[in-house]
C-alpha cells in the first residue's frame, strides 16, 4: 500500500514537471510571437551576412528571458575618427535644447563662406552622433548655392549614420532619430544637386536624369581592401571617362598623350589620397553642368577628392613619417621662417608652410623621391581643360587640410626651377612673385583658417567655354 502511494506521488510529480515545462514553452512562444520573433531573426541574420558577422540564434531560458544578446554594431571607421577628433569641423558646441532644425547656409561651401558651412557640419555630426532629437529637418529656403565639397561632407555623414541606425534596429537596439527630411528644395539649382549627386542620390538611391547635368556619382574606396590596387584602376578609368565626357559636351577632345597624362595625374592623386592618409576610406564625386549665359555656351566642371584622417601636416610631423629627408628640409625651412619672424599665429603658421611645401614636385611623405609630383600636375592638368592657367574670377582649385587653405585661380602659375648639382628641372608653386619657397606666399591664396578639416579635400570648379579644339597636356 505504501509502495503504491509512493509510486503515485512520483507519477504526479512527473506530470507536474511535464506540465510546468509545457507551460513555460507555451509562454515563451507567445512572448516570441508578441515581439515579432521571426522578423527579428530574419533581420538579425541579414545584418550578420551583410557585415560578415557570425550568426547565432538567440533563445529564451525557462523564465522567458533572452539569454543571447546580439552585440551592438560598431561605428564605421570614418565616424570613429571624427568622434575621436574634437577639432573636426571646428569647435562648435551643441546647444542644451536641440530642436533638430537645420537651415542650409545661403552659400553652402567649404571654399567660400566656409565658417557657416563648417559650423553646420559640426552641429549635424553632433546631433547624429548623440541622437539628440527624434526628427531632423533640412530647410533649403534661403540656400542660393551648394558646392560639391560641402554637399558631399554632409552626405557622407548622413550615409554613415543611417547605415549605423539600420544595423542597430536589425539587432534590436533602439534608435532615437526616426525621421530625416528636407523641405523647401524645389528650386532648380537645389533639386539638381540633391537628385543627381546629392543626398537623394547618395543616401536614398533616388536619382533623376537632368539634360544639363552629367553626374560623377560618389565613389568610395577602401584602402584596406585586398584588391585595392585593381579597384583603384577602375576608379581612375571612371574619373577619366567623366572628364572626357565633360569635354565632349564643350566640343573639346584630348590628344592621346594628354589622355595618357591625365590617367597618370589622376592615378597619382588617388594613390596619394590613400597612402598619405591614416583613414581607411577615400571619396570622390563631381558633376558637369552645361549652360547658356548671354548667348554663350559654358560648362562648369566640378570634382572633389577627399579623405578623413591625418592632415598633410600631421603626416609629416609624425615621428613615423618614413621620408626623413623631406622632414629635415621642412624643419630647416621652418627655422628660417622663425628667425625672420614670418610666422604669425592664426594667419601663417608652420602647418601652413609645411602643407604648401608638400605640394611641390618631388615632395612626398613616402620614402621614394621619384614620387610626389601629383599635386602640381593635377593643378596644371585641370586648368588646361579650360584653355590654360588663365584667371577668369570663376575657376579655382583648392586644397584644404587641417587649418590650411590653399587656393589656385590662375593668378600665380607654376615655375620651373633647377635642383642642385643634378641640374634637374622641377616645378614649384610658391604663390609669390619671386618663385622662392623661402619667401612668404600671398595670404589671399595660402592662409591659416580657424575651421579645421579632419583630413584633406581637393575641390576643383572649372568654367569651360565651348570650342572645337584639341587639348594638350604636358608632363
Amino acid at each position: 500500500m505504501r509502495k503504491q502511494k509512493r509510486d503515485r506521488r512520483r507519477y504526479l510529480s512527473r506530470i507536474a514537471i511535464f506540465n510546468f515545462k509545457r507551460y513555460i514553452r507555451h509562454k515563451n512562444k507567445k512572448h516570441a510571437r508578441k515581439i515579432g520573433w521571426l522578423k527579428y531573426i530574419n533581420d538579425l541574420k541579414a545584418n550578420c551576412l551583410e557585415n560578415n558577422l557570425p550568426f547565432v540564434i538567440p533563445y529564451f531560458d525557462r523564465r522567458g528571458y533572452n539569454k543571447y544578446v546580439s552585440p551592438k554594431p560598431e561605428y564605421s571607421s570614418t565616424i570613429q575618427y571624427l568622434s575621436s577628433n574634437e577639432n573636426a569641423f571646428g569647435e562648435f558646441k551643441l546647444q542644451k535644447e536641440e530642436d533638430g532644425y537645420f537651415e542650409i547656409p545661403d552659400i553652402f561651401s567649404l571654399t567660400e563662406d566656409y565658417s557657416k558651412s563648417y559650423a553646420f557640419l559640426k552641429r549635424l555630426f553632433q546631433v547624429l552622433h548623440k541622437q539628440s532629437v527624434p526628427k531632423i529637418t533640412f530647410d533649403y529656403q534661403n540656400c542660393k548655392r551648394i558646392d560639391v565639397d560641402a554637399s558631399v561632407c554632409m552626405d557622407i555623414l548622413l550615409r554613415e549614420f543611417i547605415r549605423y541606425y539600420k544595423s542597430c534596429k536589425a539587432r534590436g537596439y533602439p534608435v532615437k532619430i526616426v525621421t530625416i527630411i528636407p523641405i523647401n528644395y524645389a528650386e532648380p539649382h537645389i533639386e539638381k544637386i540633391l537628385f543627381s549627386i546629392g543626398a537623394y542620390s547618395t543616401v536614398k538611391g533616388i536619382s533623376i536624369n537632368f539634360p544639363d547635368i552629367l553626374p560623377y556619382h560618389l565613389c568610395i574606396a577602401d584602402n584596406k581592401h585586398p584588391n585595392a590596387p585593381a579597384i583603384r584602376e577602375v576608379d581612375i578609368t571612371k574619373m577619366v571617362d567623366y572628364v572626357l565626357q565633360s569635354m565632349k559636351k564643350m566640343n573639346k577632345t584630348l590628344t592621346p598623350d594628354a589622355e595618357d597624362n591625365l590617367f597618370k595625374v589622376i592615378g597619382e592623386v588617388l594613390i596619394n589620397a590613400e597612402e598619405h592618409s591614416s583613414g581607411r576610406t577615400r571619396y570622390s564625386i563631381g558633376y558637369f553642368q552645361d549652360k547658356n549665359e548671354n548667348g554663350e555656351h559654358l560648362g562648369i566642371f566640378n570634382l572633389v577628392i577627399l579623405n578623413f584622417g591625418q592632415t598633410i601636416y600631421e603626416k609629416f610631423k609624425s615621428p613615423d613619417c618614413p621620408n626623413k629627408e623631406v622632414v629635415k628640409q621642412m624643419k630647416s625651412l621652418s627655422k628660417a621662417y622663425t628667425e625672420r619672424h614670418i610666422f604669425k599665429k592664426a594667419e601663417f603658421e608652420e602647418e601652413t608652410l609645411w602643407t604648401l611645401y608638400s605640394l611641390q614636385e618631388g615632395v612626398t611623405s613616402k620614402a621614394d623621391w621619384k614620387r610626389g609630383n601629383g599635386s602640381i600636375r593635377f593643378i596644371e592638368s585641370f586648368f588646361e581643360l579650360k584653355g590654360g592657367q588663365t584667371k577668369d574670377n570663376l575657376s579655382y582649385l583648392s586644397i584644404v587640410s587641417g587649418n590650411t587653405r590653399i587656393t589656385f585661380d590662375g593668378t600665380y602659375r607654376t615655375k620651373e626651377l633647377i635642383k642642385g648639382k643634378s641640374q634637374k628641372p622641377y616645378k614649384m608653386m610658391t604663390f609669390n612673385d619671386t618663385g622662392n619657397i623661402s619667401e612668404k606666399p600671398d595670404r589671399k591664396y595660402v592662409n591659416f583658417a580657424d575651421s579645421y578639416f579632419p583630413g584633406t579635400i581637393i575641390s576643383a570648379k572649372i568654367y569651360i567655354k565651348e570650342a572645337n579644339t584639341e587639348i594638350q597636356m604636358y608632363e
